[in-house]
């Protein structure tokens, strides 16, 4: 049995976590704040700190640098977890975003919990207590990440406990009505945290504060694991990837580029009309890579097409209507690749977004 400390300021998130990791068969040390987590793990140190970032008296990168900074405890694995993504999360062994899946939280702890590193494998960790000077686009930054923390936080105590009721039905074989209720709730408080990202995201790419986290990889073999992902999670289409290429290197931003192709699939099932058919290209231009998301649904009107990537446009078309901002994050995340997203439909018979990523991986400002 493990012990693990638990930082959140957020007395139900707090209560979430400890159940979680009592089932797991550890024992949960509870701090209300940084402050109190620090004289926590100096009375008994533990063999894995779970903290929340924006807390009171301490932040959670705080008290993250303050262990580094301690003998007895630096080695001790750290796993972060917040709704905005703080400077220098790298710092932390582990980064988990809120809201954060139930099963995700619970892999997360045994995976640290097994593989705990060694104490030369850490970074040298910044001095505790320094502060850079904050200028005005530091200010409003901070304001976002207070809004995200503000507005993820009960969202992801939502979600966990929903989860952990769904679980326990599972357990038990309630009414199908009950289930379906759960089930519901969770659908809704997806949507629901879909939405607060998409404003946060907005709100950071107007301000040109949406870093990329750039990194080489093969983007067939990225594009193979996402076509998947969504076989598996709508069985009843049929996703097809068609490329010759045998590898494709390039550089890019792994979890942006998954929220532009996850807008366009999104779209492509719920205007995909009777078809249930979704086919995804992959081929090379000169110095570009072309993904060419394809469905034979509803379309765009002419009239709507000039407007489609514009910030809270609503295409007017059969099955519904979104917030208005997931195309418009879409493309200016393919810019700020250096990149591009563009779109061709026809009323009635389906439409084509193209992204195209450049494969020298330069990036371009906004």
């Amino acid at each position: 049995m493990s012990v693990i400390l638990i930082a959140e300021d957020e007395e139900a998130m707090l209560e979430i976590f400890a159940q979680v990791v009592e089932d797991l068969g550890h024992r949960a040390l509870r701090a209300s704040n940084g402050e109190e987590a620090l004289l926590l793990a100096r009375t008994e140190p533990p063999d894995l700190v779970v903290s929340d970032h924006m807390m009171p008296r301490r932040t959670g990168m705080e008290l993250l640098r303050t262990l580094r900074a301690d003998a007895r405890l630096k080695t001790v694995p750290f796993l972060l977890l917040s709704a905005a993504r703080p400077s220098g999360l790298e710092e932390a062994d582990v980064f988990l975003a809120k809201p954060v899946e139930l099963e995700t939280f619970e892999q997360a702890v045994e995976t640290v919990l097994r593989s705990r590193p060694a104490p030369e494998a850490r970074q040298e960790a910044m001095p505790a207590g320094g502060r850079a000077e904050r200028s005005s686009g530091t200010v409003r930054e901070e304001m976002l990440n207070w809004v995200a923390h503000e507005i993820k936080t009960p969202l992801s105590s939502a979600r966990l406990n929903a989860q952990m009721l769904l679980r326990k039905q599972g357990e038990r074989s309630p009414p199908v009505d009950e289930q379906k209720c759960t089930e519901t709730i969770l659908r809704q408080l997806d949507r629901m945290n879909t939405l607060v990202t998409s404003i946060l995201d907005a709100a950071r790419l107007s301000e040109g504060k949406l870093a990329l986290r750039m990194a080489p990889g093969d983007f067939k073999a990225f594009l193979q694991e996402l076509v998947q992902d969504w076989r598996e999670l709508q069985p009843q289409v049929d996703f097809t990837l068609k490329t010759e290429e045998s590898r494709v290197e390039l550089s890019f931003d792994a979890e942006r580029v998954r929220y532009i192709l996850n807008n366009l699939l999104s779209n492509a099932v719920k205007y995909g009309g009777e078809s249930r058919r979704v086919e995804v290209s992959l081929s090379l231009s000169p110095g570009l890579a072309v993904v060419q998301v394809r469905d034979w649904g509803v379309g765009i009107a002419a009239s709507e097409l000039p407007n489609v990537f514009e910030r809270f446009h609503r295409a007017e078309v059969a099955g519904g209507h979104g917030h208005g901002l997931g195309l418009y994050i879409a493309g200016a995340l393919a810019r700020l690749h250096g990149g591009s997203l563009s779109v061709h439909s026809t009323l009635g018979q389906g439409s084509t977004f193209s992204l195209r990523l450049p494969l020298s991986g330069s990036v371009r400002a906004l």
